[in-house]
């Protein structure tokens, strides 16, 4: 793979994650403040305290299927298609929970060309082939902000877990917010609806929808599968991640497509959290990028 072409793997990539964050608006409702109210499952008291009960009963059989781990370092076959372009090339995921979540794009397994670095508060994009990197806040770039990013739902979705959008943990009150319907599991709140489906027998989670609809910017999607589960620090893990980001605005449609898939996955915490970055490199701004992709045929 060349370097043009390595290059637009790694500055699509992150506008990808982040465009996916959609799935992270927050839930506060943004005229009142409030916090939805948790779903009911009939006309009676009674009947609300059952639905509710049994709701948390089986979120909490599926929150037992999710890795205990703390830490995760795999090497990766990172793939992206949109329109004519399918590229892959070599990488490494490295995951500690509550701290970062790092991308290197390794052609060969020789030398590192991009990295994509998530914490809870920056996001870092580094292209070595040119020298030139972005590191901003998620509240100091429009684009972030203004899509509701939050670096834990984010976190959810690499782990496996679910998440309610604004909370950093999940406890009975946030479980309560869920509606459950035999294998899926659903949560909505204006013109956002996420949706999770679950293995019937094990309640494993096996994908997870966002859909946001809008009056004027049409309707965006996305969809994050995962499969190919394979033992992980003593839980099922999925080796194959499908993520696949569509909007569709004034009757145009955009549509890209990334799969991850894990190898050699192992519970490693020996590797330090930050990235320095050199002196040498230039910073760009985040927003460049995306307009670039954005134009991607």
């Amino acid at each position: 793979m060349g370097k043009s072409k390595i290059w637009m793997v790694a500055a699509v990539a992150l506008p990808l994650m982040m465009t996916g964050c959609k799935t992270a608006k927050n839930i506060t409702d943004a005229n009142t403040g409030a916090t939805p109210a948790a779903k009911t499952g009939g006309t009676s008291g009674t009947g609300n305290a059952v639905k509710k009960t049994d709701n948390v009963q089986h979120l909490s059989k599926v929150m037992a299927n999710v890795s205990t781990a703390k830490a995760m370092v795999a090497n990766i076959d990172f793939n992206l298609k949109s329109g004519k372009k399918d590229l892959t090339v070599d990488g490494k995921l490295s995951m500690k929970k509550d701290q970062v979540i790092r991308i290197q794009l390794t052609p060969l397994g020789l030398m590192e060309v991009g990295r994509i670095e998530l914490t809870p508060d920056s996001v870092l994009f580094i292209d070595r082939v040119h020298k030139q990197y972005m590191k901003s806040s998620y509240q100091q770039v429009s684009f972030l902000k203004n899509n509701g990013i939050d670096f834990y739902a984010l976190q959810a979705l690499f782990w496996n877990q679910l998440f309610v959008p604004g909370e950093r943990k999940l406890g009975d009150a946030q479980l309560n917010m869920y509606d459950v319907d035999n294998n899926t599991i659903k949560l909505e709140k204006g013109k956002m609806e996420y949706l999770w489906t679950t293995d019937t027998n094990v309640q494993q989670l096996l994908s997870a929808l966002a859909t946001y609809t809008g009056s004027s910017s049409g309707q965006s999607m996305m969809k994050w599968g995962y499969s190919d589960f394979k033992s992980f620090s003593g839980k099922k893990f999925p080796a194959l991640q499908n993520i696949t980001i569509s909007t569709n605005s004034t009757g145009t449609q955009k549509t890209f497509d990334v799969t991850i898939k894990l190898k050699s996955m192992k519970e490693d915490s020996s590797w330090d959290t930050e990235t320095k970055v050199s002196g040498k490199y230039k910073p760009v701004q985040l927003k460049d990028v995306i307009n670039q992709i954005m134009n991607i045929k």
